[in-house]
């Protein structure tokens, strides 16, 4: 499943707990080479030319105490600035900031109930499979993620419900704070739904839709955004040498975000990528995708504490390509090697010159008027990747 762990059971259990250990690294070179060394938008592997650590996590989870669940995930690399360091929710009074909150990829209390097929409640910050793609690289078939992916929530920060009606269904029911932030803007809670279902084990059908208010400065917009995928393996073969499976995900998204001082506008993407399951050891994918947002709403904008404006003009609409070629040695270790090409309507991704400043580090602040962030309209990328995952 694209977006889902393929891991065998893990060797971290002792009784009710599960511990998790996660170590992404990476090297990554961008075409335009920056000298600030910033690649540009991207939620993952955002450094040009280094070798860099992406996401580590330590973690446990609470399981099979007939009630009580909970999981703690402490987390450190360049995803935590790239997805949790971008929350401006936390400027909106005291005792609520990112040094507080940004490390902490998942914590939950709970209690699981033997209703139906079972149900699941629990309060904290829990992931989001809005835009299909997982949080951890190494669960999708691609490394870098999609236009609506990079554009759409990763975790959640309130109440989660999960009801298995039946062996082939889950419903998913949120009410939290907002759009991947730990606080709220305006008064009134965001919240949607997920539901899932697996007729066969060869067919995936998601639908989910999330409403709330996000706009800083208007207590009266709203944002309605729904994601719907479906996943199909169309071909099996588990006793061949070679090519044992193939499968595609296609996901379709679309929304719209209502301003009452600023203009409203749609929202819509898609990405289909074909997966590739050669041998027991190495994988390949290929994805194309496309984001439209009529005025900007959630498309890509200067990472927080850039001192210069952000120049984009609406609509935005991007397109991107991608390649990507895994090698499992062990089903503890992932090797990936990945290309990716996108291009958007207007100057969006890092040039040459860089998005920071001069040398490719920030002027003082009387010369901020002396360097205009290099953009440009097409981003080339190679990415080598490492995980290990226990």
């Amino acid at each position: 499943m694209n977006g889902g762990n393929t891991q065998p059971a893990s060797l971290l259990t002792q009784g009710p707990i599960t511990w998790s250990l996660y170590v992404d690294t990476y090297f990554a070179l961008q075409g335009h080479g920056p000298r600030d060394h910033t690649i540009f938008p991207t939620t993952t592997a955002p450094r040009h030319n280094e070798i860099s650590l992406n996401l580590a996590h330590l973690g446990v989870d609470v399981t099979g105490l007939d009630g009580p669940t909970g999981r703690l995930y402490i987390q450190y690399g360049s995803t935590v600035e790239t997805i949790a360091g971008q929350d401006q929710t936390t400027t909106r009074g005291f005792f609520l900031t990112n040094r507080l909150l940004q490390y902490v990829q998942q914590a939950a209390a709970g209690w699981h109930f033997h209703w139906l097929h079972g149900v699941n409640t629990e309060l904290g910050i829990f992931p989001s499979y809005i835009g299909l793609e997982s949080y951890l690289p190494e669960e999708n078939w691609a490394y870098t993620h999609t236009f609506s992916a990079d554009a759409t929530p990763y975790y959640f920060f309130g109440s989660r419900t999960q009801v298995f009606p039946t062996q082939k269904q889950k419903i998913e029911l949120w009410l939290v704070n907002g759009w991947q932030s730990f606080g709220q803007w305006h008064e009134g809670r965001a919240g949607g739904y997920l539901w899932n279902y697996r007729p066969t084990e060869w067919l995936s059908l998601v639908n989910s839709t999330y409403a709330g208010q996000e706009a800083q400065n208007d207590p009266r917009s709203l944002r309605i955004f729904s994601d719907n995928n479906v996943q199909v393996r169309y071909y099996q073969n588990k006793d061949a040498s070679f090519l044992r499976s193939l499968a595609f995900s296609l996901t379709g998204d679309f929304g719209y975000e209502q301003r009452s001082n600023a203009p409203s506008g749609a929202i819509a993407g898609a990405a289909l990528t074909n997966r590739w399951d050669l041998t027991e050891k190495w994988k390949a994918s290929a994805r194309g995708d496309f984001l439209y947002d009529e005025t900007q709403a959630i498309s890509p904008k200067f990472p927080v504490g850039s001192p210069y404006p952000w120049n984009g003009t609406s609509p935005f609409w991007g397109v991107g390509g991608t390649t990507t070629l895994d090698f499992w040695p062990s089903p503890w270790l992932l090797t990936r090697l990945e290309y990716s090409h996108r291009w958007a309507n207007q100057p969006l991704f890092s040039g040459a010159g860089g998005i920071t400043g001069p040398g490719g580090q920030l002027p003082a602040a009387g010369a901020l008027g002396m360097f205009t962030p290099d953009l440009r309209r097409t981003d080339d990328r190679i990415v080598l990747n490492v995980t290990l995952r226990l």
